[in-house]
């Protein structure tokens, strides 16, 4: 599904509000990965990102605790393989585009845009990050080809949309109405990682989407997973009815416009 996290204070104030479908940016130019683009990267990193990622980019920075001390997501462990939000196969890394998207947009709720860095400074930073694991030195996978919806959203797209969500018992972690309030997964442990406790996302608030709210976005998480949460990849379920991963899209998309009252 669609993967959201209750906001953080602090962080979540930086979001840029609107950010409902964070589609991949324009793709940038990307300058040689010298060693004076390496250095620009870590003084760079040294003041924007040290704080929540840590010196050695093992997401333990002096200002992580209060992100998510008791439960998940913390801040990105960089010397991990495990990467969320990928254009990638499951189990891959992500592209560099992949990178410089989600320091361009941000996470909503959780890492705010640096939009505001040039592109240059901005690769100078991917470029520092992916020095913390040796994995980033060896050949990777492509983007997956993300297609157009087929069809357009309709009431029986919605309707064959949540049979499916009960067919991959999707309400197991994400509840029945897509709240992220199913009580099951935490007591089975479905819903710990790195030790700690990580809510189920709450569908009804597209905002918060972490990956994108356009139906593109919708599948390309639901067909790459988001490695190192309990997020899998569903690009081996929908083989014979490749049609409902759209439907799917199409439900997920439809419990926004039931969002329920209150905080």
């Amino acid at each position: 599904m669609a993967i959201v996290q209750r906001p953080y204070v602090i962080l979540s104030a930086l979001v840029i509000a609107g950010a409902a479908a964070l589609t991949p940016t324009a793709q940038a130019i990307k300058p040689p990965e010298t060693p004076e683009l390496l250095a620009a990267g870590k003084l760079r990193y040294g003041r924007a990102c040290l704080a929540c990622h840590g010196e050695e980019g093992r997401g333990d920075g002096p200002a992580s605790f209060f992100m998510g001390a008791y439960s998940g997501p913390r801040p990105k462990d960089f010397t991990s393989g495990d990467y969320k939000l990928r254009s990638t196969p499951t189990g891959e890394l992500p592209t560099d585009q992949d990178l410089f998207d989600t320091v361009t947009n941000g996470v909503p709720g959780l890492m705010p845009s640096f939009s505001s860095l040039s592109e240059e400074a901005r690769w100078a930073v991917i470029a520092y990050i992916k020095s913390f694991s040796p994995a980033f030195r060896k050949p990777r996978a492509d983007a997956l080809p993300i297609p157009d919806p087929p069809f357009p959203s309709s009431s029986a797209s919605v309707e064959r949309g949540r049979a499916v969500y009960l067919q991959q018992q999707c309400e197991f972690c994400h509840g029945p109405d897509g709240r992220g309030d199913e009580p099951a997964a935490f007591a089975s442990g479905a819903m710990t990682v790195r030790g700690k406790r990580m809510p189920a996302p709450d569908l009804t608030h597209r905002p918060m989407y972490k990956h994108g709210a356009a139906p593109r976005d919708l599948y390309r998480t639901l067909v790459t997973g988001m490695d190192g949460s309990p997020m899998p990849s569903y690009a081996h379920a929908f083989k014979d009815r490749p049609e409902d991963i759209w439907n799917l899209v199409y439900y997920v998309l439809s419990l926004s416009e039931k969002r329920r009252e209150g905080p």
